[in-house]
């Protein structure tokens, strides 16, 4: 039928056809930007023990259930060999759950988990160990310290939790050594804010495991929606502390704050110029907390990863375009050596990857994606032609998508979207 037959049935079908399109799009948004979906993906096909490939070795983690927001770890002491991720509801599919991790009637985003290899839990925190925490964790991820995780934690702002948009979301960083954790911003961010933390030295904290009394809400002034400079001091020993966002209401657009600055406040981050409306999430801080690494996109699968130095008027760096979840590593027997870790996807693909990763085809073919690394030179408050260099070419290191970065010993990968795997590079 043409559209000069029948206009009418014509315009029906067209704005029928692009209505559930832009339906479908949406859904791939929330999936993409929060981790949130109705109904957890279930593979029902994958193995539960490792698989052996081209590209190393495969492990995978909370098999046949979805997992989201994968972190490698970065604590090499206590964490070797395993990565941070968030669960669905329903039921989970680990090894050795410890005494309170319960596998059955779980709650959507009720817990933070960490997990070896091997599938073993290591460590985990419910939300019921953080009182302000009433409604589910979002975007947990490694921070730039080692020892120190970071999440969004929500809170209802009526009676119930039931109703996503009357939620505030709040950040924290959380020390899985003993849970001690500290509340940096309060209510002040959205499930999309994807948050990092950087200190520059092993914080002296109180180790009763919990947050003490006078870190609630009504002793420390979060009149702002961050916590003062005085409570930072008091609580990590020092002020050399910076925190990264991003946030929805300015089309998702990311900034920091510098508690080193003599009055700290927000800093936005410009956007490269020509993608002003692209949206900006996953920032990183590296080792030495002078720069971010994070990616931008326009459309669900339209990305690209830059590098930013964490100052006013910074200009954005291109890392690489197709590039997603852009992460750092340092080279472990050459410390003034660091890279950018990342990954590409097909072209048309979303980074909803539902492909089993241990099987060798989808390696052989590469339609799943791949991650690479490439290195890079930093020269922190120099004019913009000498701040940074791209050392040569960028190196595959697997025909596999791993989104979730590099062990600092440079051994292990990390992803989850819906499948969750960890790698062992040969």
């Amino acid at each position: 039928m043409s559209r000069e037959e029948n206009p009418k049935t014509w315009f029906a079908l067209s704005f029928n056809i692009f209505f559930s399109m832009s339906l479908i799009l949406l859904v791939i948004s929330v999936l993409l930007l929060g981790c949130h979906s109705p109904d957890q993906f279930i593979g029902g096909e994958r193995q539960s023990t490792s698989a052996q490939l081209q590209g190393g070795k495969v492990y995978p983690i909370n098999p046949d259930l979805q997992i989201c927001n994968p972190g490698i770890s970065t604590d090499t002491v206590r964490f070797p060999r395993a990565m941070l991720w968030l669960g669905f509801a329903g039921q989970l599919n680990v090894k050795n759950a410890p005494e309170g991790y319960t596998t059955t009637k779980v709650k959507m985003h009720d817990r933070l988990t960490i997990s070896g290899h091997d599938n073993s839990v290591l460590w985990f925190m419910t939300m019921d160990q953080i009182p302000s925490v009433q409604c589910e964790f979002q975007d947990p991820d490694w921070s730039a310290h080692p020892e120190w995780i970071v999440t969004l934690g929500a809170q209802p702002q009526g009676k119930n939790c039931d109703n996503s948009d009357t939620i505030w979301y709040s950040g924290y960083v959380i020390r899985p050594a003993d849970n001690a954790y500290f509340r940096f911003a309060d209510r002040s961010l959205d499930h999309i804010s994807t948050p990092n933390f950087w200190i520059d030295q092993a914080p002296e904290i109180p180790t009763e495991g919990v947050e003490n009394p006078a870190w609630q809400k009504d002793t420390v002034d979060y009149s702002q929606g961050f916590a003062t400079p005085q409570a930072v001091q008091d609580y990590f020993g020092t002020k050399n502390v910076k925190f990264t966002w991003s946030k929805e209401h300015d089309g998702m657009t990311l900034y920091y704050i510098d508690y080193s600055e003599s009055k700290p406040k927000a800093h936005r981050l410009a956007k490269p110029r020509g993608r002003e409306n692209w949206k900006g999430e996953s920032a990183m801080i590296s080792p030495d907390g002078k720069w971010i690494t994070y990616n931008l996109f326009e459309r669900q699968d339209t990305y690209s990863a830059y590098i930013q130095e964490l100052r006013p008027n910074s200009t954005p760096i291109l890392i690489a375009e197709g590039a997603m979840e852009p992460r750092w590593f340092v080279h472990p027997a050459d410390p003034e050596r660091w890279y950018i870790i990342y990954i590409t996807v097909p072209a048309g693909n979303t980074y909803i990857i539902t492909q089993a990763l241990d099987e060798s085809q989808v390696e052989k073919d590469g339609s799943a994606g791949a991650t690479w690394m490439q290195e890079v030179k930093l020269s922190a408050g120099m004019p913009q032609d000498l701040s940074y260099s791209l050392v040569g070419e960028p190196e595959k290191l697997v025909n596999l998508p791993f989104r979730a970065g590099r062990s600092p010993d440079g051994r292990w990968l990390a992803t989850g979207t819906n499948n969750g795997y960890m790698l062992e590079l040969p």
